[in-house]
C-alpha cells in the first residue's frame, strides 16, 4: 500500500467519527468462552478496567449463551475473543453485525478473527464486517513492530508490548479492503487495524494476560492500552433526539419529522445510537438522558410540559451533556408553539430571543459565516432553506451568545455560548425536503450543519495559540485531531505575528497556548488570554509560557494576565528551565483526576525541558517529574492548567519529549478537563468538596500571608479577602 493511500486512510477514520469523550464514560462487555476457567476472563476485564475510561466493564460468557441484541445495546463496545467454541457461533454474528450495523462498537481478538474455522462468527458475519483476513492462527515468541499509523489513537501511549511465550497472532498479514494497520507485530504480522468499518478494530493477540498464564502478553509491556485504545476508537457519540415533532394522529416516532432528521444524522456516520423520544407525550428524566452524550431537541407542536422540560435539558446541561435546540424550541412559533420554559428560561441557558418567533414563506440560504473555520462549518458549502426557511425573526442575541453563521438575510442561523461550551442553536427547523417540498433543501449541507453541531456540544473546540515554527506546530495539532477527542482543532496565526482579540478566542471550548519567540505583544495577549478566561473559557499553557524567560525574550503573556493572577505560578516565584538531564513521570499526586487519567508513562527525552524549581503555585500539583518537579498543575479558581514541559514532541523537536509515551493524552485530558470543569474555590485538595480538611490547610497558607496556595482572588496573597471566598464554598460544603 502507498503511503499516500495509507495517509488518505488515516486522515478519512480522523474525521468519519469522534471517540469518546465528555461527562459519560462508556460502558463496555467482555464476551468470552471462559466456562472453565473463569479467572481468564476476570483478568482482562480487570486489565481495561484499571484504565479509568470506562463506568463499566461487563463478562458475558457466550459460551453458554448467546446475547440478544436488546442486552448488547446497554454497552457502547463489546471486546470478543474465544479459545473454545460458541454457544452458536451463527446467532452470536447475527447478533454482533446487528450490533455494529446499529453503530455499536466491536473490537475482535483471536481466536475469533485468527484460528480454527469453527472459532469465528458466524450467520450475518462475513468479511465484509472484518479487519484481519479470517485465518488461522500461529504462536511463539513475537513482540511489538512498527507502527503505520504512529499518531493515531489506536497507538496512543504505546511503547512496547510481549507476547508471552504464546504469543497467539494472526499467520497471514492480509486485511479486509479498506482497513489499514496501526500497529505491526515484530514478524510483521497485524496487532492492531481499524476499520474498513468506522466502528471495528481488531486486535492480534489474545487478551488474557501474563497474571494468570506467563505464556500469554506481559502485563509489564502496554497490552492494556492497545486493548483500550481499540475500544475507544470504536464508540461514538450517543444522540437522543427528544423533539415534539409529530403532528397529532400521525404515527408518533415514526412519523418522518422524527425518522429524517436521525436518517441524515446516521448517515454522517458520525454517531453510535440515535434514539427517539416523543417529548409531546411524556417528559424524561435526568437519568434516562445521561444514558447519551448529546440531546436534539425541537418542537412544532407544544411540549407535554415546557417547565419540566426546561428543567431537566438545564439539569442534563449542567452536568456536561451536549444540547442543540432548533425551531421551535429556540424562539417560539409566535404563540402557535411554546418554547422551552422553566429553569431553562430563567437560567440564562438560551442562545436566540425566546419571544421572537419564527418567519417562514421567504426563501432564505446560507449569508455570512463569521467563524469559517469553526467546527461546525467543517465541510458545509452550501445551505437552502427551501420556500418556508424558517428561521428567527430578530437578531438580537444574549450577551454569552457567539454567531457563528447568519441566514442570507442576516437572521441567526448557527449560535454557540461562551459559558457552556456544550450549548448551541440552530435558528433552522431539522426535517428535510425529503418530509415536506418547503423546507430545508437535502441536496444542500443542512445534515452537516446539524451533525457538527451535536459534535461540537459532545467534543470541544481547541484552538492552538504559539510563538513556534509550523514544522512544530502542525504535528502537535495532527496528534489531537487523531485522537478523536475534539470537535475541531485550529492553529492560530503566530504570536510572533499577530496578537488574537477577545473575538478570536471567543469561539473556543480551551486553549493550548506555549511560546519559544517573542510575542507581538506579550502584555496585549495577556490581557486578551485573561478577557477569554473570564468568559468562560480554559486554557492549558505549556513551556516557555510559563517560566522564568531571560531577557530579552518575552514569550509569555503579560498585562492583566499577570496582575490578575491567571497565571498559576505568580510572577515573583517563576523559575527558568533546565535541561540535559533525562526525567520520567514522577508521582500522580491526583489520581482522580480527569487531567491524569490512563497517563501512566511519559519520558521528557534527552533534554526533559523543566522548570528549574518547585515554588509554591496559586494552585496544586497534579502530576511531577521523576525528580519531583512540577509536570503538570491546576489553578485554585480558574479553567487553567500548566504543563511543566514543552508541547511538541521529539518528532518535530529535537530536544522533546518521546512521543509513543503519553504526552499527547495528558495534553488531550488537561484541554477535555479546561472546556467543562467547574472551579471550585476553597478546594485545595481537590476532592470537588470545600470542608475541614481544605480548612485545615487554608489555615496554614494564611498563616504564611504571602503564601499563594491559599490564593482565592489573584493576588498571590492568602489573607482576609481569600477568607471570604473560602468561607462561601465552606458554608456550602461543596463546590458551585
Amino acid at each position: 500500500m502507498s503511503v499516500r493511500i495509507l495517509i488518505s486512510i488515516a486522515m478519512c477514520f480522523a474525521l468519519s467519527g469522534i471517540a469518546f469523550a465528555g461527562p459519560r464514560k462508556p460502558r463496555v462487555v467482555y464476551i468470552h468462552t471462559e466456562t472453565a476457567t473463569p479467572g481468564h476472563a476476570a483478568d482482562v476485564a480487570g486489565k481495561i478496567n484499571s484504565s479509568g475510561r470506562f463506568a463499566a466493564v461487563d463478562l458475558y460468557n457466550a459460551n453458554l449463551v448467546t446475547p440478544t441484541l436488546e442486552q448488547l445495546k446497554s454497552y457502547d463496545a463489546a471486546l470478543v475473543a474465544n479459545r473454545n467454541g460458541w454457544f452458536d457461533r451463527d446467532a452470536l454474528g447475527n447478533v454482533l453485525a446487528d450490533y455494529v450495523d446499529a453503530g455499536y462498537g466491536v473490537v475482535l481478538a483471536p481466536f475469533t478473527n485468527a484460528g480454527a474455522a469453527n472459532m469465528s462468527l458466524g450467520g450475518r458475519w462475513t468479511g465484509s464486517y472484518n479487519s484481519i483476513l479470517f485465518g488461522n492462527n500461529i504462536t511463539g515468541t513475537a513482540t511489538l513492530g512498527t507502527f503505520s499509523l504512529p499518531d493515531h489513537q489506536p497507538s496512543t501511549g504505546v511503547q512496547t508490548f510481549n507476547g508471552g511465550s504464546f504469543s497467539y497472532r494472526p499467520s497471514g498479514t492480509a486485511l479486509q479492503p479498506g482497513a489499514a494497520l496501526a500497529i505491526s507485530w515484530s514478524d510483521g504480522k497485524p496487532l492492531s487495524v481499524i476499520g474498513p468499518l468506522q466502528n471495528r478494530v481488531d486486535i492480534g493477540f489474545y487478551p488474557t494476560s501474563s497474571d494468570v498464564n506467563p505464556g500469554y502478553w506481559s502485563t509489564a509491556t502496554n497490552g492494556t492500552q492497545i486493548m483500550v485504545n481499540a475500544l475507544l476508537f470504536t464508540i461514538r457519540p450517543k444522540v437522543l433526539i427528544c423533539a415534539a415533532a409529530a403532528i397529532e394522529g400521525t404515527g408518533g416516532l415514526t412519523n418522518p419529522r422524527f425518522t429524517d432528521p436521525r436518517n441524515k444524522l446516521g448517515g454522517t456516520g458520525y454517531f453510535g445510537a440515535i434514539d427517539l423520544f416523543d417529548a409531546a407525550i411524556a417528559t424524561p428524566t435526568l437519568a434516562e438522558l445521561q444514558k447519551y452524550d448529546i440531546v436534539f431537541s425541537w418542537n412544532n407542536v407544544d411540549y407535554d410540559d415546557p417547565v419540566a422540560m426546561g428543567n431537566v435539558l438545564a439539569d442534563y446541561t449542567d452536568w456536561g451533556g451536549g444540547v442543540v435546540l432548533a425551531a421551535f424550541a429556540t424562539t417560539g412559533g409566535g404563540g402557535l408553539v411554546q418554547p422551552l420554559q422553566g429553569r431553562w428560561e430563567t437560567g440564562g441557558y438560551r442562545l436566540m430571543d425566546p419571544l421572537a418567533g419564527m418567519t417562514s414563506n421567504s426563501p432564505a440560504t446560507l449569508g455570512t459565516v463569521q467563524y469559517p473555520n469553526h467546527a461546525i462549518m467543517n465541510m458545509v458549502a452550501s445551505f437552502d432553506g427551501g420556500a418556508l426557511s424558517f428561521r428567527p425573526t430578530s437578531t438580537a442575541l444574549p450577551a454569552n451568545a457567539v454567531l457563528v453563521a447568519q441566514w442570507s438575510d442576516g437572521k441567526p442561523l448557527i449560535v454557540t455560548s461562551v459559558t457552556r461550551h456544550n450549548r448551541c442553536d440552530l435558528g433552522m427547523y431539522p426535517p428535510s425536503s425529503f418530509v415536506v417540498s418547503g423546507f430545508w433543501q437535502e441536496n444542500t449541507d443542512g445534515a452537516r450543519i446539524m451533525a457538527n453541531a451535536l459534535l461540537y456540544t459532545a467534543r470541544p473546540y481547541i484552538g492552538i495559540l504559539h510563538s513556534e515554527t509550523t514544522t512544530q506546530t502542525a504535528p502537535m495539532r495532527s496528534r489531537l485531531q487523531l485522537q478523536r477527542r475534539f470537535s475541531g482543532v485550529d492553529l492560530l496565526t503566530p504570536l510572533q505575528t499577530a496578537t488574537p482579540t477577545l473575538a478570536t478566542l471567543r469561539p473556543y471550548s480551551a486553549l493550548l497556548v506555549w511560546g519559544n519567540n517573542n510575542f507581538a505583544d506579550a502584555a496585549g495577549f495577556g490581557n486578551a488570554l485573561a478577557d477569554y478566561v473570564d468568559a468562560g473559557g480554559g486554557v492549558v499553557m505549556g513551556l516557555y509560557a510559563n517560566t522564568a524567560n531571560p531577557a530579552p525574550l518575552n514569550n509569555r503573556p503579560k498585562g492583566r494576565w499577570i496582575t490578575g493572577g491567571y497565571d498559576i505560578t505568580p510572577e515573583s516565584a517563576l523559575q527558568p528551565t533546565i535541561s540535559g538531564t533525562n526525567a520520567t513521570l514522577g508521582t500522580n499526586l491526583a489520581a482522580t483526576s480527569p487531567v491524569t487519567t490512563f497517563v501512566r508513562k511519559f519520558d521528557g527525552g534527552t533534554a526533559s525541558i523543566r522548570q528549574s524549581g518547585n515554588p509554591n503555585i496559586r494552585g496544586r500539583r497534579l502530576l511531577q517529574w521523576s525528580d519531583g518537579r512540577m509536570l503538570t498543575s491546576q489553578h485554585n479558581f480558574l479553567r487553567r492548567f500548566d504543563l511543566g514541559f514543552y508541547p511538541p514532541a521529539i518528532a518535530e523537536f529535537p530536544s522533546g519529549w518521546l512521543s509513543r509515551t503519553d504526552g499527547t493524552v495528558l495534553i488531550s485530558n488537561a484541554l477535555d478537563f479546561a472546556s467543562s470543569m467547574r472551579p471550585c474555590s476553597g478546594d485545595f485538595n481537590g476532592d470537588r468538596i470545600v470542608d475541614d480538611i481544605d480548612f485545615v490547610l487554608f489555615a496554614d497558607y494564611y498563616q504564611l500571608f504571602n503564601d499563594p496556595r491559599g490564593d482565592l482572588n489573584g493576588d498571590g496573597l492568602t489573607d482576609d479577602s481569600d477568607f471570604v471566598f473560602f468561607a462561601s464554598g465552606y458554608d456550602q460544603l461543596g463546590c458551585p
